[in-house]
């Protein structure tokens, strides 16, 4: 599987939409359908996102390296009242600072003060074919793909820094550890997928009317090129709902011919990993909230 990571803070990118170019689409919180969709428990580290899951905890994505500043900013955009920042605890787990999830992309940092809210997890393991929301920091959508005179997609560009919402559905689970979201036009206007920029922003998926953190932005298909050749300066990224006719790849590992299908994004997957997650921040899964209310219970019977 040929992935291009999304942590280049250089040229920050961010949720591109199928169905529109324009930079101030999707940059208030959801409503509606979408509306309590995670986009509260977002807040800025860095150049990137990440999401709150615990009163002093939040997850984000390894790849994108630890952040000169040792904040998290909850801003006004997110919570809706006011830029609201975090220092982070660089005593925690023995002085390293944060914690890596072993086998995954994913990392989780401790805070000095105390979160107002936070995102539940989502523990289900049956991702597949749930709707998901999206959220990433950058710029939207570039030029036009063509080839052969097909529009297949659009290039990526430059950063605004803006931070986006956007919508899919969960195609599927690859390795076992990754979502799969395919840029295609299920959802018509607020259809998208990931960029530059967008790593460590969260993933949620609608699990029976409640939206529940299940991903962190990871990766998404690419490079591109019109040829297998290494070294010719033709390869580009971009967000390609129709990869026909391309190879895929880079000139370090080489290419292949790309799938006659739409390209994907890629979420580091919470619900594999949501005991040790559990096990970091100290906060139970709702299942285990109810046993523990019922032993309680139990206990008071007992007593009486």
């Amino acid at each position: 599987m040929l992935l291009w990571l999304l942590g280049s803070a250089a040229t920050s990118q961010a949720v591109i939409l199928v169905d529109t170019d324009n930079a101030l689409a999707n940059t208030t919180a959801p409503t509606g359908q979408y509306v309590d969709s995670g986009w509260a428990y977002q807040g800025e580290y860095g150049s990137f996102l990440g999401t709150m899951i615990a009163p002093q905890y939040f997850i984000t994505a390894q790849h994108i390296g630890v952040s000169a500043s040792p904040t998290f900013t909850s801003t006004a955009e997110f919570n809706g009242v006011v830029d609201v920042t975090y220092t982070i605890d660089s005593s925690a787990n023995g002085g390293q600072g944060f914690w890596n999830i072993a086998g995954t992309d994913l990392r989780i940092f401790k805070i000095n003060e105390t979160f107002s809210s936070y995102a539940t997890l989502y523990t289900g393991g049956a991702e597949a074919g749930l709707e998901m929301v999206v959220f990433g920091r950058g710029g939207p959508r570039g030029a036009e793909v063509e080839l052969s005179g097909d529009v297949k997609g659009w290039y990526h560009t430059g950063s605004d820094g803006v931070a986006r919402w956007g919508a899919n559905t969960v195609d599927g689970i690859v390795g076992g550890d990754l979502l799969r979201a395919d840029f295609d036009n299920a959802l018509g206007q607020n259809e998208s997928t990931l960029s530059v920029g967008d790593s460590g922003g969260g993933l949620f998926v609608n699990d029976g009317g409640v939206w529940k953190l299940a991903g962190i932005n990871y990766g998404v298909d690419g490079f591109f090129d019109i040829n297998n050749i290494t070294g010719d300066g033709l390869e580009f990224a971009a967000a390609l709902y129709d990869r026909d006719g391309y190879y895929q790849g880079d000139d370090g590992n080489g290419w292949a011919l790309a799938p006659d299908s739409a390209g994907g994004m890629y979420a580091s997957r919470i619900s594999t990993n949501a005991a040790v997650i559990q096990n970091i921040v100290g906060v139970p899964e709702p299942g285990s909230i109810l046993m523990l209310m019922l032993g309680s219970l139990l206990t008071l019977r007992r007593r009486r």
